[in-house]
């Protein structure tokens, strides 16, 4: 009896023990879980101290764009994706985290219905980035007001490729909202900004991550815009903090890096790396050095070891000072023209055979439309060549890449230029034998710019001289009287943002091109 008994007691002293660790490693399992939800969960506040504007701002607000589209990478969250340098997937909160106004954004966002009119906002993302299936599971991973962040966005767009693709599908799967009633957020103003506002979408610049200014003042520059003027009014532009008032001098989301940001520098490339797409420029001022990224390269630019460049300070997603190259002017470059490295292009210190010429750059085929006289007017969304007087001779040089669509401007030319024969538009697509990417290929006589919209040619008119749908073109429009081929291509130039310098041997020009110095 006294065994059974003893059998009995121990029996139950041990389940006690059992019972007692099971509760200490639950508690403990539900700790860390709720610390885990809370680092992954996106509260509801919705105001941040050092911000001038608050969200509550917009409860005022009666005109919301009907779509607001927000890029992911160092637009929603930090770093980029591709700076993960891991096999297996990212973790929310620990490899990649939420801006933290972007969190506070979203928050808001997530509670629109109870908001009259942003109740009727439809949400969507567009990234450009290859680490798609990573983007996906951070989408899922993140959890705003109890949902995953995924749920919020009507619409997602997620690949490489041009952001006018992104665009184009995001207008045909919600067909009620034009390109004006858009608002996109996007950290990279050179190429995406740049495409996209020039189908008409009203964008905002933001290098270094969403900000509660940053959203809220480009909704009421919205409102603002849409009330000034008829619906259906041209709305493509690029915001910035400077346009919007807001303070940019240092970077408040980065606030553990003193690098003043948004100013325009130059200095000297200290280290590229082609393998590792990665290098530093050396300011030539202060003698800081900045790191920048191989997608922080003008297109068509490449850069070495020496080069001189023009950058924008930033700071990037992990606080480093990082540079935005504006423009590049490349040791190389001024060799293989002949001229001597340390002289600047733009000289008037010219040899007797050398010419020195303004130039732009265009993409193919418009390049070649343009000096076989088929396209007869440039736009841009910049006012490219106000500091060019009508009746100026421009080179023109041929862009490294292809220009995305390749199907609008031969359905112009077919539907409204009468061009039935494909061969033929083939063959005034191409370039010359002995002319390549990369080359200055002719020269052309511009004529007075003009605004888009305070012109009264007919939209359809227009269309048949750019070559491009409405919402492509840019905002400027210049008349170009007279466009020719040179007598033979100049290699090894490369092409910059708006309008550069170049020199070329006189004996490229037509004999009727004017052999004076342009600078």
């Amino acid at each position: 009896m006294r065994g059974v008994l003893f059998c009995l007691i121990l029996t139950v002293s041990v389940f006690v023990k059992i019972c007692s660790s099971y509760v200490t490693r639950s508690s403990s399992v539900s700790r860390r879980l709720r610390r885990r939800v809370r680092s992954v969960v996106v509260d509801g506040e919705d105001t941040n101290p050092r911000a001038t504007f608050s969200l509550r701002d917009l409860d005022a607000v009666e005109r919301f764009p009907k779509l607001i589209v927000f890029d992911l990478d160092n637009t929603l969250w930090t770093p980029e994706l591709y700076q993960i340098r891991q096999r297996q997937a990212p973790v929310p909160n620990k490899d990649i985290r939420l801006f933290p106004d972007a969190a506070l954004i979203l928050a808001y966002l997530a509670q629109r219905e109870l908001r009259v009119p942003a109740s009727n906002v439809q949400l969507a993302l567009a990234s450009r980035t290859s680490k798609s299936s990573w983007a996906y599971q951070l989408l899922d991973g993140f959890v705003v007001q109890g949902r995953p962040l995924r749920e919020l966005f009507a619409f997602v767009e997620i690949y490489t490729g041009s952001k006018r693709k992104h665009f184009e599908s995001l207008r045909a799967s919600c067909s009620n909202v034009a390109y004006h009633d858009m608002l996109f957020f996007d950290d990279d103003a050179r190429l995406n900004l740049g495409e996209v506002s020039s189908m008409g979408v009203l964008c905002c610049h933001t290098p270094h991550g969403i900000t509660i200014d940053h959203f809220v003042a480009s909704v009421l520059a919205f409102q603002q815009r849409k009330s000034a003027h008829a619906d259906g009014h041209w709305m493509g532009d690029v915001l910035n903090a400077e346009s919007l008032n807001l303070v940019t001098s240092v970077d408040p989301q980065h606030s553990k890096s003193n690098v003043h940001t948004g100013r325009v520098l130059t200095g000297t490339v200290k280290f590229y790396s082609a393998p590792k797409r990665f290098g530093f420029v050396r300011d030539g001022e202060s003698g800081h050095e900045y790191f920048f990224h191989e997608s922080k390269i003008p297109a068509g630019s490449v850069v070495q070891k020496g080069d001189t460049v023009v950058f924008e300070s930033a700071v990037d997603g992990q606080g480093r000072a990082s540079a935005v190259l504006l423009s590049v002017n490349s040791v190389t470059q001024t060799e293989a023209m002949g001229v001597d490295s340390r002289t600047p292009i733009a000289s008037n210190n010219v040899s007797d055979d050398m010419l020195s010429m303004p130039c732009f750059s265009m993409s193919q085929p418009f390049a070649s439309l343009l000096l076989n006289g088929v396209k007869t007017v440039e736009s841009r969304n910049n006012n490219m060549f106000a500091k060019l007087a009508p009746g100026t001779q421009v080179l023109l040089h041929c862009g490294r890449r292809d220009w995305p669509d390749q199907t609008s401007f031969r359905k112009i030319l077919m539907e409204h230029r009468d061009y039935n024969d494909f061969t033929e538009i083939d063959r005034l697509c191409r370039l010359p034998e002995g002319f390549g990417k990369g080359h200055v290929v002719g020269v052309v006589t511009v004529g007075a710019t003009y605004r888009r919209d305070t012109h009264s040619v007919v939209p359809t008119t227009l269309e048949r001289h750019v070559l491009a749908p409405g919402d492509a073109v840019g905002r400027f429009c210049t008349p170009i009287a007279k466009a020719a081929w040179l007598s033979h291509s100049v290699p090894l130039v490369r092409g910059g943002p708006g309008i550069f310098t170049v020199e070329i041997p006189k004996t490229c020009l037509p004999e009727d091109c004017e052999h004076t110095n342009a600078f």
